[in-house]
């Protein structure tokens, strides 16, 4: 996935027109939440616009088509869930194609579907299966630099799946300023004639069950070939309006009412209203998306465990500020196995009672530790990290070796090595850097445990579950913005416990 990934950016080459273009449609400045996924290298403004084309336009990711729905778009136990997906939806077709709807389900916010596009005549086959009737649909909205990227990397591009998004959210007395549709990400073909893809296709907003269907159709075919997706059943949800002061932010004192929260098993969304404007200081939006949910048997689910990802929003006319998240992990699959949400410093019962101050040790506060490295995947200062979470952090100054046990996950690490052990089992560390001349990406480069000014650092990446390859130790470490913007503060990371 690394090598395509670089090659499909490499292939598209946008001009800048397009380069915001794409960054605006995705909404890069006010909802992509950058997070680790991987060992990075520098240029992060190249990797944001991949990340928004990965997000509008999908990419050739081979999933096995025998898997069902949810083992496409979450991990974990999803066998409660079962019930509420939908299953052979519906077709529709013209003389062309035929577009079926394989299965969806609906956690009230978002609707995740399965789809297959099938050729119906041998020019319609060949069009499908080059990308050529994708491709040349956005040649009027997008360019011709759009056509032959599409052509190229094989993707969706974003404007191949649409839907009714606003017109549902209109419907439920709200307003939708988001896109119509979703990016598509490839499933395995389930025959020589077709192709298939998984689509999420999200709200800006909670909604909850609806009367009114959504519409799915591909942007060639027309509406005219929509396919309904039912969304008036939904998995079960918890929903609070407190109206309880907290404290939103505890890196820069920020604090705010919580008006409204609603949860299930895969989302989370709430509202917010700051206590005076809100602040701009570093790290102004680090805890963004950032709860801890406390289940019934006295177990604590923190966001970052969850696998979140999510948009923000603004509800301008009650000066509201909205965040959606979605989860990628599925730690439970009725909700009534929680008993709080944690924001800040205030636990909110799910059974409507009083909020009270949370336990200090249940708050697990962010912190900032030291940011190294340029060239490649950050590092950061190991025995700082373990100070911070509360790790026991043990330095044997002759063999030059840490020992760092969190969460029942020990590693340690010797200077000079790019094996650490991981609970006694070996694990290389690699990563992608640029050459000396900061032209070309070396891939697959052996990362060494190292001192700087006498203290060990390590990659974070070996840490951080936001991570394709680490995360041992089910944190989150993140680049840190500097007041007031996306500009990022070169000297610190921030740490999601």
């Amino acid at each position: 996935m690394r090598k395509e990934y670089k090659q499909m950016m490499d292939q598209l080459s946008p001009r800048e027109e397009l380069v915001e273009q794409v960054l605006a449609q995705a909404g890069v400045g006010a909802e992509l939440r950058q997070k680790r996924r991987r060992p990075m290298h520098k240029k992060k403004l190249i990797l944001a616009l991949a990340a928004a084309l990965v997000v509008l336009t999908g990419s050739a990711m081979a999933v096995g088509s025998q898997l069902g729905l949810l083992n496409v778009f979450f991990q974990g136990d999803t066998s409660g869930l079962e019930p509420y997906v939908q299953t052979e939806v519906g077709s529709a077709e013209n003389e062309d194609y035929r577009f079926t709807v394989n299965s969806a389900y609906y956690d009230g916010m978002t609707v995740y579907a399965t789809v297959t596009v099938e050729g119906l005549n041998e020019q319609a086959v060949e069009d499908l299966k080059s990308n050529k009737v994708i491709a040349e649909y956005h040649l009027e909205n997008w360019g011709q630099e759009m056509v032959d990227g599409l052509m190229t990397s094989g993707s969706t591009g974003p404007d191949t799946f649409q839907a009714n998004q606003g017109e549902i959210t209109e419907k439920a007395g709200y307003e939708y300023t988001g896109s119509a549709g979703g990016g598509g990400y490839e499933l395995s073909a389930p025959s020589d004639a077709s192709r298939s893809w998984s689509i999420s296709l999200v709200f800006q907003r909670w909604l909850g069950p609806m009367d009114t269907p959504m519409e799915l159709w591909v942007g060639f075919m027309g509406r005219e070939c929509s396919v309904e997706i039912p969304l008036d059943t939904v998995v079960g949800s918890a929903h609070l309006e407190p109206d309880q002061e907290f404290l939103f932010n505890p890196l820069n004192g920020q604090r705010a009412i919580l008006t409204e929260a609603t949860l299930t098993p895969t989302q989370l969304y709430y509202e917010i209203q700051t206590i005076g404007e809100r602040k701009q200081d570093m790290g102004w939006d680090a805890v963004d998306y950032r709860f801890i949910l406390k289940m019934k048997d006295g177990s604590l689910i923190t966001s970052e465990q969850l696998g979140v990802s999510g948009g923000t929003g603004a509800d301008r006319d009650n000066d509201l500020i909205t965040f959606r998240v979605n989860f990628a992990e599925v730690k439970f699959t009725d909700v009534n196995e929680v008993a709080s949400i944690i924001f800040g410093d205030t636990e909110f019962p799910l059974d409507g009672s009083e909020p009270t101050l949370a336990e200090e040790d249940e708050r697990l506060y962010p912190f900032f530790v030291p940011r190294y490295g340029e060239e490649g995947p950050f590092y950061t200062n190991m025995e700082a990290l373990c100070q911070g979470l509360g790790a026991e952090y043990i330095w044997d100054a002759d063999t030059q070796t840490a020992t760092a046990t969190y969460r029942d996950v020990t590693v340690e690490m010797t200077v000079g090595s790019s094996q650490v052990l991981v609970n006694g089992e070996p694990m290389e560390l690699i990563g992608d850097l640029w050459d000396e001349m900061n032209q070309e990406i070396v891939e697959d480069v052996p990362l060494f445990i190292k001192l700087k000014d006498g203290v060990l650092i390590a990659p974070t990446y070996l840490f951080s579950n936001g991570s394709t390859t680490g995360g041992v130790w089910d944190i989150g470490i993140s680049m840190v913005h500097l007041a007031g913007g996306m500009e990022q503060d070169p000297d610190h990371l921030v740490v999601l416990a």
